[in-house]
């Protein structure tokens, strides 16, 4: 690394570690501690950039050594963050390097053709579909196995110890989990989504066995990492295995770890969604996949279900999940259903209509009674907004943002965390 690398980065966690320390961020954890932990409604939210907003206000990376760079885009991104959005994103205060690791693939067959969304970036694609009946394809199928490259790991955790020194505690650890991975994204990507709903009507014993297939496999990926000791807390704020949540908690791990110990995935929180299942029925859902999400949610201390999928009509077969402590509440979700059926204890993350924020208007009014309708049908439930999918969300909405922020804060009652 050279002396303007170095000099570069010192100076970004220097501010990284400020932010992180802030009386601001102290008020952030307070806030989601209380919320997660079911003690008080506090109405925390974050707002993602799902479009362009930090390309076009994020600075450019400076560093001259491009071994440099992961580490440089991590302390720029959570900088510009703090800087430009007003929400309630929590800035851990410790830095955690995660274990690089590679996979193999569990179709070798399996192709993808990516397009760009005309701003320069990658979000559509489509598969090959190799798998075009599943008993006479099933040999296609591959256990995925896990990699650990621990000298680039090893690098990794040096550099960032040497810039944080003095500042901030560095680990190496996993947030995320395998046990999360997803099945039925992969069953799509093997068949396509028309095929794999015809296939669950005419074979479905194969469909069994495919969802069978990769979930164990999940299992397996998931055992390992924690085998290898690979796993650390994920209760400290850390964003984005959760689909835009936070996790910030005290109810994990429950249990008093001694140091050199191991950290197990029932000391954390996990994640489970099948978006894909969103057009079969709550009994075709607790056949195909209770079974095997049951298994998985075992693994973790508390979890949270959900990324687009509407989750009013099988609320009463996630709540039978070890562990259930969010459900995410999307555009598609039915309020009233969900209100009716949904247990206190079951966290709202409810995501608004995208283009209420990032549409060619902004308009404050429509945007307050957007979230007041949420606020009112779920006056019993403990409730999160979690802005995703702005993807037209651009630099120049930077006035717009901030007013949400504030409508947000002013709505919920709960300005605590405002910069």
């Amino acid at each position: 690394m050279t002396d303007a690398s170095m000099l570069r980065l010192r100076r970004l966690a220097g501010t990284y570690a400020e932010y992180a320390l802030s009386d601001v961020m102290a008020q952030r954890r307070q806030k989601w501690r209380l919320n997660n932990g079911l003690k008080a409604r506090t109405f925390p939210f974050h707002i993602e950039d799902n479009g362009t907003f930090f390309r076009d206000v994020m600075p450019a990376l400076q560093c001259p050594d491009a071994e440099c760079h992961w580490l440089e885009w991590q302390l720029l991104f959570a900088i510009t963050a703090y800087e430009r959005i007003n929400d309630d994103r929590i800035i851990p205060d410790r830095f955690v390097v995660d274990w690089v690791t590679h996979s193999s693939s569990y179709c070798e067959e399996l192709r993808f053709t990516h397009v760009e969304d005309g701003h320069g970036r990658s979000v559509g694609y489509e598969t090959n579909k190799p798998m075009r009946d599943i008993d006479g394809d099933f040999h296609k199928l591959k256990q995925r196995t896990l990699v650990l490259d621990r000298p680039l790991t090893e690098q990794r955790l040096e550099m960032a110890k040497t810039l944080f020194q003095g500042l901030l505690p560095v680990v190496v650890g996993r947030p995320a989990s395998y046990y999360s991975d997803g099945i039925t994204n992969k069953a799509v990507h093997l068949m396509g989504m028309e095929e794999y709903y015809l296939q669950m009507a005419i074979n479905p014993e194969a469909v069994h066995r495919l969802l069978t297939f990769l979930a164990e496999n999940n299992l397996a990926l998931g055992q390992w990492e924690e085998e290898q000791g690979l796993l650390t807390l994920n209760n400290d704020g850390n964003q984005g295995y959760c689909s835009g949540s936070s996790q910030f908690t005290d109810d994990i791990p429950g249990r008093v770890i001694q140091p050199g110990e191991r950290v197990l995935s029932t000391d954390r929180y996990g994640y489970l969604e099948s978006q894909e299942s969103s057009s079969i029925s709550p009994d075709m859902f607790a056949e195909f996949l209770m079974p095997h999400f049951r298994k998985l949610a075992s693994k973790f201390k508390l979890m949270k279900f959900g990324c687009c999928e509407p989750v009013h009509a099988i609320i009463g077969h996630l709540q039978e999940l070890n562990g259930l402590r969010k459900v995410s509440v999307t555009p598609w979700c039915d309020l009233e259903k969900l209100a009716a059926a949904c247990n206190r204890n079951v966290i709202w993350s409810r995501k608004p209509v995208p283009l209420k924020l990032c549409g060619t208007r902004f308009d404050p009014a429509d945007f307050r009674a957007h979230l007041q309708e949420t606020l009112d049908i779920g006056a019993n439930h403990f409730i999160e907004f979690i802005f995703r999918d702005t993807d037209l969300l651009t630099g120049s909405m930077q006035n717009r943002l901030d007013e949400a922020c504030r409508i947000v804060r002013d709505i919920t009652g709960h300005p605590e965390g405002a910069r």
